[in-house]
Formats: structure tokens, C-alpha cells, sequence
């Protein structure tokens, strides 16, 4: 029922705008109902912002889906785009019903599967300079792994493959930030001292925990989202095209190792976000179809690929 009154009042909406508004309505329903321990200025921006994410989306949901132009890429790719500002309210989002972290737990955790606190002794029995750059190279380029394995399919003419990208990462990006929003862990970043000595001399890892001082949204540690979206990224593509997967895979597993190694996530951590990933792109598939709002067969269709 309330897809075919979707159908009607936004009959080129695509499954990625139906799932963009419907976590934008969820989280700002949240700090609406139960934010009244936000500063009033803070809540009242979350607030407006949400309104105003909610009506750039429908202005999209209205917009035909093209092919090979540049409004059509904007026009796909905006839910991503936006989900930076999602991110950053997370710090506050998940303090409405947790007080602190629950990093104690997830300690314990990780003594029970590895015997240790990986997230600390790994950089401490390899420490190494251009170890230390190389895994922090990999872990900061999750900024452009999506772009990237987005523009491979745009470019190879995978458009279909370029819309389930879209699609899947958006379902793996708000199951992340709904855990995080209950279950918030601050994780190593944020436990333990930051690497220190030679290897912090390191260009690479200066300009990392630069970008951290305020790009890190306390309270997302677990499961790691870079991993699970890194992970389905690598599904996606290999769906798809495994020219595309065969380019990413060396910088998803450089990633996942790297998470680690720069004490920005536990291990288990790493763990849980491997499986969110591979338990959560076989629910999205399944959804995307679900969520259609009108005839398929058309060039811009979300759901048309080509299997290689």
C-alpha cells in the first residue's frame, strides 16, 4: 500500500531514494522524539537538516533517471554523496540511549577470539616505517574505494551494476549506523595511545590521523563500516564485472588489514564487519527489486545489468 502511494506521488522514484529517505525520516524521528538532552541549537540544526535532506530527495525522487549524463550520475549518486553528513551526526545520535561506550565489552571480546588486543600488538611486533605508511595509505583510501569501483562500472558501461552499488552500500552503510546508534563502541582510536616513534613520522600517517581529528565519528567502531562497505563493494563488483573486483581487491584486503594495524578498529571490529558485509548485500539484492515503483524494461531502470 504505501509503495503504490509512492508510486503515484513519485513515480520515478528508485529503490536508492525510497531507502535514502526512509533512514533520514528513521534517524531524524530519533533526535525529534528523543534528542531533548541535545543543546536546543544543536537539535534544532539536526532537526532542519533533516528536513531539508528529506525535501532535496524528493526534488531527485521527481527527476527521470538518465543514462550517461552528468545530472543522471547526480541523480544516482546523491544518497551517497550526502551520507557524509549522516556519518558526522552519529557522535551525537548515539548518545540519546547509551551513556558512554560499550568498548569494555567489546575488549573482553576481542581477548576471547584473539588472545589479545590486536588492535595494539600488531603495529607493536611489525614496526615498521613503510609497513606503517603503506597500511595507512590503504585504510585512507576507503574515501575513494566506492567512487572508484562506482566509476569502473559507470565507465565499462555497467549502469545497472553502477545502480546496485549505489543501492547495496546505502543498506550496508544505515545497518552499520543503526548498531552504532544502539550499540555504540569508540573503539582503539579512541582507547589507546596513537602510534608513536618512527613510525609516526610517517607522511602518510600524519596526514591520516589529520584527517581524523575531526573526520572520526565517535562511537562507530562496530562492526567496522569501512570493512563491510569495502567487502560489499567487492561483491557488487564481482557480480558485475571482475575486471572492476580484480582492481578493487587488493585495496579492500590492504583496507581491512590496515583498520587494524592503525589502531582504528579492533579486531573484532574487522571480524563483524566482514560478515555484515557478506550477510547484508544478499538482503539488499533481495530488496531492490521490492522497492520498485513502476514498470521496469526502461534504459534507466535501476535494476538492469549484465551478469560477466
Amino acid at each position: 500500500m504505501a509503495l503504490s502511494w509512492v508510486g503515484r506521488r513519485l513515480p520515478e522514484a528508485q529503490p536508492s531514494d525510497l531507502v535514502f529517505m526512509g533512514y533520514v525520516a528513521f534517524s531524524g524521528a530519533l533526535i525529534l522524539f528523543f534528542g531533548w538532552s541535545m543543546p536546543f541549537g544543536l537539535r534544532a540544526g539536526l532537526i532542519l537538516g533533516h528536513l531539508a535532506l528529506l525535501a532535496l530527495s524528493v526534488w531527485f525522487a521527481r527527476q527521470p533517471v538518465r543514462d550517461h549524463s552528468w545530472f543522471g550520475v547526480l541523480r544516482d549518486v546523491y544518497p551517497i554523496a550526502l551520507i557524509a553528513f549522516l556519518y558526522w551526526e552519529l557522535r551525537f545520535i548515539s548518545q540519546l540511549f547509551t551513556q558512554g561506550y560499550h568498548d569494555p565489552l567489546i575488549l573482553a571480546l576481542e581477548e576471547a577470539v584473539f588472545g589479545e588486543q590486536i588492535s595494539m600488538t600488531f603495529s607493536m611486533r611489525w614496526p615498521v616505517l613503510w609497513m606503517s605508511e603503506l597500511f595507512h595509505l590503504f585504510y585512507s583510501l576507503y574515501w575513494i574505494l566506492l567512487p572508484l569501483a562506482g566509476a569502473g562500472l559507470y565507465l565499462r558501461g555497467r549502469i545497472g551494476g553502477f545502480r546496485e552499488l549505489i543501492f547495496v552500500e546505502q543498506i550496508v552503510f544505515y545497518t552499520c549506523y543503526i548498531v552504532f546508534i544502539f550499540f555504540p563502541v569508540a573503539g582503539p582510536h579512541y582507547q589507546f595511545p596513537a602510534i608513536s616513534g618512527a613510525l609516526a613520522e610517517g607522511n602518510v600517517y600524519r596526514f591520516v590521523h589529520w584527517v581524523l581529528e575531526d573526520g572520526g565519528s565517535k562511537g562507530a567502531a562496530f562492526p567496522s563500516s569501512h570493512v563491510a562497505v569495502a567487502v560489499a563493494v567487492l561483491l557488487v563488483a564481482w557480480r558485475h564485472d571482475k575486471l572492476v573486483m580484480a582492481a578493487m581487491l587488493p585495496l579492500v584486503v590492504g583496507l581491512t588489514v590496515g583498520t587494524v594495524y592503525g589502531r582504528f578498529h579492533y579486531g573484532v571490529d574487522t571480524l563483524s564487519g566482514v560478515i555484515m558485509g557478506l550477510a547484508v548485500v544478499p538482503l539488499a539484492l533481495y530488496l531492490q527489486p521490492l522497492l520498485v515503483v513502476r514498470g521496469s524494461g526502461e534504459a534507466g531502470n535501476s535494476l538492469g545489468s549484465s551478469i560477466v
